[in-house]
């Protein structure tokens, strides 16, 4: 698998992690805040915006661009199945590079994780979620076959004849009806009268309202009319579809059901608005009569079909109740703002949080394994300075892992964006420019067939060519190319050889995390006393 597929695989699986924490905690969130303020219940706009926030989230994971300094950076050198290719201008020498340096943000060291263990682990979520999101489209599917094949069986399409003598309906209500072009159909169904469709939706209309009197039938057409002039189907057949591809998301699911429950409360405040108290309780009753006549009819195979003016769930006491009350609860402002500051602070912190991947392929070259081990020579170098002040060795040459049998071809320091970097030696800039792995990089000769190369760079100040002093700005550290979390990788090289940069950095393991002392002594690499 190359780093890039990794990279976008793993993306994937950390954008359904976050996902399902940032809906978890905006269900929570939320439902706390109907206890405070039971109103919001009926605020169809509150649980879109919860649900458009996680795909948000969800969407701003999958974007390969830097993290803020609080999400942890997650780094796994993944094997290409092939050399990478190098710039133009490039010796082939270089093609090999190491891109796949450990990251560091700030002063916090960060977790490394074993490509051993999670080189599949991302195919293989990708294979289970789409393996279940087929299984769920089937389903559904073969519901909507058979809920069709009932319509088809057991409803009929009323002509204009029989609408203008429909006593459900009043002259407004069929004006209504044939301005908007919406079908109606009777059944003999014990089901709840719905708007079934959303392009092309038809009024669905049971046979068993004609045993209410014709204010209630009235109403109850009302009711639907209303979720039509609301485009309450839309969003629920929007909102179901991102129930069907968050299916792991059982949160998502809670404020999809939560937004179902806030359409029928809102549909039944704008039924209600204005109407006299014997309105409302014909109106509630009506609500009561259909639930006695589901409860009493079973669907095919066992399953209850429809619901009583919506979704039957959980809450219909309160809903009656609401129905009654001569002026239900209404949201105030502050309730609003509180509610909608708290929601967008979860979401900004999902967002921050989001954990960034980084991974390069490591490149096949002939003979790079030798090169990597090489034995460093015995002669004495000459030392150079370290590239920035206060350095914080994150990881150190030669740290191996199963992904990496060659070793860490360099070291990584700490930086923030933004950190100037400096000319470890007086020089010649020898190459200035960008590649899709290195980002941009900086390489000086610094004579005698030895050159320092600095890659990650988020800005170059020089130029090729440029004469440089020991100490000179080059540039500032940064995260481009393969590397999604800020830091500097600088690597020695002796005749076309990369060698341990410690052979030219004084006391360099002095400046070495204990992580990164630990890794290396961890693999049998005896550490110097030169600290």
């Amino acid at each position: 698998m190359s780093a890039d597929l990794w990279l976008m695989l793993a993306r994937f699986g950390a954008a359904c992690a976050g996902s399902l924490v940032l809906a978890g905690s905006l269900a929570i969130v939320l439902r706390a805040a109907c206890l405070r303020w039971p109103a919001l219940r009926a605020h169809r706009s509150i649980w879109l915006l919860a649900q458009a926030a996680v795909v948000l989230v969800f969407l701003l994971a999958l974007v390969p661009v830097p993290r803020s300094a609080l999400a942890p950076t997650l780094d796994v050198a993944v094997p290409d199945a092939g050399p990478m290719a190098a710039p133009a201008a490039m010796p082939a020498s270089f093609a090999d590079a190491d891109a796949a340096a450990p990251l560091a943000s700030g002063a916090v060291p960060q977790p490394e994780f074993n490509a051993t263990l999670l080189h599949w682990l991302p195919a293989a979520w990708l294979t289970v979620y789409l393996a279940a999101l087929a299984l769920q489209s089937a389903r559904r599917w073969h519901g909507a076959r058979r809920w069709q094949a009932l319509m088809q069986a057991h409803s009929r399409l009323m002509n204009d004849a029989e609408l203008q003598a429909c006593s459900a309906m009043t002259p407004s209500q069929r004006a209504r009806i044939a301005a908007a072009g919406l079908a109606v159909r009777t059944t003999t169904l014990q089901v709840s009268p719905l708007l079934h469709g959303v392009r092309r939706p038809c009024l669905l209309l049971p046979t068993h309202l004609s045993a209410m009197n014709v204010a209630q039938q009235q109403l109850i057409v009302e009711h639907e009319l209303t979720h039509w002039r609301r485009t309450d189907p839309l969003w629920l057949a929007i909102s179901s579809a991102l129930a069907l591809a968050f299916w792991f998301n059982r949160p998502l699911r809670r404020l999809d059901e939560a937004l179902r429950e806030a359409v029928e409360l809102g549909c039944d405040d704008a039924v209600l608005a204005g109407r006299a108290s014997v309105e409302r309780r014909s109106y509630a009753a009506a609500l009561v009569a259909q639930l006695r006549v589901q409860a009493s009819w079973q669907g095919p195979a066992g399953a209850s079909w429809g619901a009583a003016f919506g979704a039957a769930g959980s809450g219909m006491t309160e809903r009656v109740q609401r129905m009654r009350m001569a002026g239900p609860q209404r949201l105030s402002g502050r309730a609003r703002a509180l509610a909608g500051a708290g929601a967008a602070g979860i979401v900004l912190i999902g967002a921050a949080l989001q954990p960034a991947f980084s991974s390069a392929p490591v490149a096949q070259a002939p003979a790079a394994h030798a090169v990597a081990n090489a034995p460093a020579p015995a002669h004495v170098h000459e030392a150079w300075q370290y590239p920035m002040p206060q350095p914080r060795v994150t990881s150190l040459y030669g740290v191996r892992s199963p992904s990496r049998p060659q070793g860490h071809r360099g070291i990584d320091f700490a930086a923030r964006r933004g950190t100037p970097v400096h000319a470890v030696a007086a020089g010649a800039v020898l190459e200035a420019g960008f590649d899709d792995a290195w980002g941009h990089y900086v390489r000086v000769g610094h004579g005698g067939g030895r050159s320092s190369l600095l890659i990650h760079l988020d800005r170059i100040d020089v130029v090729p060519g440029q004469l440089v002093a020991t100490g000179e700005a080059l540039g500032t550290a940064g995260a481009s190319g393969k590397a999604t979390g800020p830091h500097l990788h600088l690597e020695y090289w002796q005749d076309g050889r990369r060698l341990d940069p410690r052979l030219v950095l004084p006391h360099l393991l002095g400046h070495a995390t204990p992580k990164a002392l630990a890794q290396r002594s961890a693999q049998g690499n005896p550490l110097p006393t030169d600290l």
